[in-house]
């Protein structure tokens, strides 16, 4: 993600995506819309992820942002 944001042009944000969702509807939304979403549903997956290997019994330590800063 890192290099994928580093070689993003500054004026990706400002245009339009368009694109068909899963069942052909065609949508259109500002790129800036989808990077939002995009980095906010990823804490989500994040989550899952985490809840998993606790109910596993796998010790994942420390996760507060605050607390690793």
């Amino acid at each position: 993600m890192e290099l994928w944001l580093a070689d993003m042009a500054p004026e990706f944000l400002l245009s339009t995506m368009r694109y068909a969702n899963t069942k052909g509807v065609a949508r259109a939304h500002p790129a800036w819309q989808a990077m939002t979403h995009f980095f906010n549903h990823q804490t989500h997956h994040r989550g899952q992820a985490t809840t998993l290997l606790m109910q596993a019994g796998v010790d994942i330590g420390v996760t507060d942002l605050i607390a690793l800063v």
